[in-house]
């Protein structure tokens, strides 16, 4: 079970209305979550001609499972506070179907609105990568496994790619994947394009568990599966991934709001 306090803000500039969504949400919440309001704090900001009442309510939320808990936070983008547990045991299957519902649900969010995440590409660091060393696979099996001892976990995922050539899309990639807490071992591809590069690139790589859901939600994958029977997640970890995801959801739908204007 997960124990969480979930912040929920409520924010205009009509009073009545702020109110009225407000009381919306808290009956939502507790029909669906059984929530309980632990308490709420009310602002007005004033600035030149212009009034922003802001309604925020503490609401107490308890999950069955990790999904329900990341589907809660993509649905809700609250500002999360993990209570218990200090632990999480999680199988293979599990954390794969909860990768899943990310990738899908951001997927969605994409194709509806025309807005993602760009990802950053380091040139100078792609001038040095050496394409045919990830093919062959940089790390032996007993490398692996000390990396797996420091808390990285072996993931493989597969990515659409679309370039002018093999080696330019792979070299992006690697380039862009290429950071703290992601280690890259190796690389398989397969083009379907006689010309340019259209394909998938395969890739075995270890990674903690926040950046396993970064890459999920910014770079959606079209499979990416956990390679061990069970991981284990602290608190720090749950309330990490929440927030992130939470976040991801905010900036996405600020910017579609921004569209609209």
């Amino acid at each position: 079970m997960i124990k969480i306090h979930a912040l929920e803000e409520v924010k205009g500039n009509v009073k009545d209305v702020v109110e009225k969504e407000f009381e919306k949400l808290s009956k939502e919440l507790k029909e669906k979550y059984n929530a309980k309001l632990r308490y709420i704090d009310e602002d007005l900001e004033e600035n030149e001609n212009l009034k922003f009442y802001t309604k925020i309510g503490e609401f107490e939320i308890e999950f069955n499972s990790f999904k329900d808990y990341i589907d809660f936070c993509l649905k809700y983008g609250a500002d999360i506070e993990v209570i218990k547990p200090a632990k999480l045991k999680l199988k293979s299957n599990e954390i794969n179907e909860v990768l899943a519902l990310v990738i899908s649900f951001f997927k969605t969010f994409v194709e509806t609105y025309k807005v993602g995440f760009n990802v950053y590409i380091d040139e100078e660091k792609k001038k040095e990568i050496n394409v045919e060393e990830y093919k062959k696979g940089k790390y032996d099996e007993d490398e692996i496994i000390d990396f797996e001892d420091e808390g990285f976990i072996r993931v493989k995922a597969v990515f659409e790619g679309v370039g002018k050539s093999e080696e330019e899309v792979i070299k992006d990639l690697i380039a862009s994947l290429d950071m703290e807490n992601v280690i890259i071992n190796k690389i398989k591809t397969q083009n379907f394009s006689d010309k340019n590069f259209d394909g998938l690139i395969g890739i075995d790589l270890l990674c903690k568990p926040f950046e396993m859901f970064e890459i999920a939600y910014k770079y959606l994958p079209v499979a990416i599966s956990v390679q061990k029977d069970e991981i284990e997640l602290d608190l720090a970890d749950i309330q990490d991934i929440g927030n992130e995801l939470s976040g991801a959801v905010f900036e996405l739908s600020h910017t579609v709001t921004m569209k609209k204007r």
